[in-house]
């Protein structure tokens, strides 16, 4: 196989991932774009105990 053949066959692969990678990005924005998320708010205080352990 020519080198010039072996090109063609690598560009074509590239070419195709390339192509998979931007139709897949578009996808994910257009349907995060489209999501509604709801968080849980919380008016609790944090445990002072739990998060400082200082055993000096």
């Amino acid at each position: 196989m020519k080198f010039k053949h072996l090109m063609w066959i690598i560009s074509a692969a590239v070419a195709v991932t390339a192509m998979a990678a931007g139709v897949a990005v578009f996808i994910n924005r257009y349907l995060n774009h489209k999501k509604d998320i709801d968080y849980i708010e919380c008016d609790c205080e944090p445990d002072p105990d739990i998060l400082l352990d200082d055993e000096d």
